[in-house]
């Protein structure tokens, strides 16, 4: 287990929020959040609070309906229509790299969801970066002689995504040069990475699965950069991915790796060799996270169960 430190110079609040935000939630923040915000959550009709450093703190602070629709409706910039599909999925790509997770009545027809209404919730994500060492991944990737991917797991709100963004930095800066692609669904992946000096191209908004055929197919990558895997159509287009020799770094939700492969579409990936190692991190403390690295080939599996096929 190794050390990761961190730090930052970053305001409490990105001028994005606020923008959208009224101005007793940003005096509460000012008042009980200690440092760097990583999530902002707002409730109708229960309190709200902000995670730092993986800590949860209350604002001490009740939002009724009307300053929920409120502000859900400036985060559409007036336009729900804009967001529409984006809503359906469960969240709100904001500028910035933010993130908003959209809690509410869903109006589901044929087993889909046409549509949301009755906001009762708001998860913010806030991306930040920070000074995060890249190069304990690199070298896993490295040392397989930069054929097979690296996978990141850990449970959610470690800093998976920061890591993974930092990575791609990293590979695509002079001193690397991967012709990188990074597939950011969400609009969070890529917050940071517009150095014009870096060797990446980013897709943004594309579904996982499809991301990954095009950067593949039609964009030459050698390597390609996506964030939360876990389905059974992402696995196949990892698999199609690793068959044309084309390496991913990627990140999952799992508290351990015995828990990761007992999913059959992870199993599946596994069992193909798609990853040569796979990386776990958790936090340690207030400025650092710890990683612990498994090489795929030497790895113990505990029996894995299930249909491996996709």
């Amino acid at each position: 287990m190794q050390s990761i430190r961190v730090c930052h110079t970053q305001d409490l609040l990105p001028q994005e929020l606020q923008d959208v935000l009224p101005k007793v939630v940003q005096d509460c923040i000012q008042k009980y959040a200690p440092t760097l915000i990583e999530e902002l959550r707002l409730h109708r009709d229960r309190v709200a609070t902000v995670t730092c450093r993986g800590i949860s703190y209350s604002l001490h602070t009740v939002l009724c309906e009307r300053e929920i629709n409120e502000i859900f409706h400036r985060m559409c910039g007036g336009s729900l229509y804009a967001y529409e599909e984006s809503i359906r999925q469960g969240f709100l790509p904001l500028s910035g790299g933010i993130r908003v997770g959209v809690c509410g009545s869903a109006a589901c027809r044929d087993g889909r969801i046409i549509g949301v209404s009755n906001i009762t919730g708001l998860m913010i994500r806030i991306p930040h970066t920070l000074d995060v060492s890249a190069e304990p991944v690199l070298n896993c990737f490295r040392a397989r002689n930069a054929t097979r991917g690296i996978l990141i797991y850990a449970p959610p709100g470690v800093g998976k995504t920061t890591l993974l963004r930092s990575v791609a930095r990293a590979a695509s800066c002079s001193q690397n040069g991967y012709r990188c692609v990074v597939v950011d669904t969400r609009g969070e992946l890529s917050y940071g990475l517009e150095d014009p000096e870096l060797t990446l191209d980013i897709l943004l908004g594309y579904p996982r699965g499809i991301g990954i055929e095009i950067a593949t197919r039609t964009m030459g990558a050698q390597l390609i950069f996506c964030d939360e895997i876990g389905n059974a159509e992402d696995a196949q287009a990892i698999l199609h991915a690793a068959n044309c020799g084309v390496p991913l770094i990627t990140t999952a939700h799992a508290a351990t790796l015995e828990e990761l492969l007992q999913r059959p579409s992870f199993a599946l990936l596994h069992k193909a060799c798609v990853f040569g190692a796979y990386v776990g991190i958790s936090r340690t403390s207030n400025a650092a996270f710890s990683y612990h690295v498994t090489d795929a080939d030497t790895y113990k599996k505990a029996p894995i169960r299930g249909n491996f096929s996709c």
